[in-house]
């Protein structure tokens, strides 16, 4: 295929994520992750599935956006509790779940699926934001981002709930502890919860989104995201949504086109293999 950019996927994989590459090592790493998360799900019943650039990626290239070192599942919220626990009751020797239970350093509204023979070197300026919310891990694996989504969400709290979910993680952690678990405890424990409510109270049943406090504003309709669907990435069948042409059009628009280079957002870090 010959994208809007004149480049072609041979020319994207010379470039991007070539065989041996590092990115390609910890794309590799990451979907060997994935098979295992995606097995666990179902082997504790729990609707799981990919989400954001992966269905893109899946749709577009047939796994990885090449530049990209990510992979995202989400699941609904009812569920979410459940799988976390499932994950914790049935560990893999080379991987951990991390949440504020597990990494008291960690202050996100969802979970990760961290891998514990790999670290991620991130080259965030020092004393940033990102580089305090970095140093205050206690796990820095590769990971897999493990998000809860709901309905009835009232897109205004959503991005409240987002906006100090970030200013915990980039203001207080690694600098100010004891501040910031107390500022997530505060969060987590009270506001969401009646920000939720809130949703019960006004909102629509069919609006979905992440969850309260993830870092994402996407809308969708429910009907676009289950049943779930299967979906091939990098050869293996997963879970994906309903409707992926759909979610691809309402987060990135005319996803078939490729983004100028200069607009392909890579992470800034790097990967050790331990």
């Amino acid at each position: 295929m010959t994208y809007n950019t004149g480049e072609t996927d041979e020319d994207l994989r010379r470039e991007y994520n070539p065989d041996g590459s590092p990115l390609r090592q910890a794309q590799l790493r990451l979907l060997e992750m994935a098979v295992w998360l995606q097995q666990q799900a179902r082997d504790a019943g729990i609707p799981l599935r990919l989400d954001g650039g992966n269905v893109l990626g899946a749709l577009r290239h047939g796994g990885f956006i090449p530049w990209d070192d990510d992979i995202d599942f989400v699941c609904d919220y009812k569920d979410f509790k459940r799988l976390c626990q499932y994950l914790r009751a049935h560990p893999h020797p080379s991987y951990v779940l991390q949440d504020n239970s597990s990494d008291p350093g960690y202050y996100k509204e969802w979970a990760q699926l961290r891998d514990l023979h790999s670290r991620e070197v991130t080259h965030y300026p020092a004393g940033s934001g990102d580089w305090w919310a970095a140093k205050a891990l206690k796990y820095d694996g590769l990971h897999i981002d493990i998000f809860p989504y709901e309905g009835y969400m009232m897109p205004w709290l959503q991005r409240l709930a987002a906006k100090l979910s970030v200013n915990i993680s980039m203001r207080f952690a690694g600098r100010h502890p004891h501040l910031a678990q107390w500022s997530y405890n505060l969060l987590h424990y009270t506001l969401i919860p009646v920000f939720r409510f809130t949703g019960r109270c006004f909102g629509r049943r069919d609006n979905c989104m992440h969850s309260y406090g993830a870092w994402f504003y996407e809308q969708n309709p429910r009907e676009a995201m289950v049943p779930h669907r299967p979906i091939v990435f990098e050869g293996h069948t997963f879970e994906g949504p309903a409707d992926p042409d759909r979610l691809c059009r309402i987060a990135y628009g005319d996803y078939m086109k490729l983004p100028p280079k200069d607009k392909r957002d890579r992470h800034e870090m790097t990967v050790e293999f331990l």
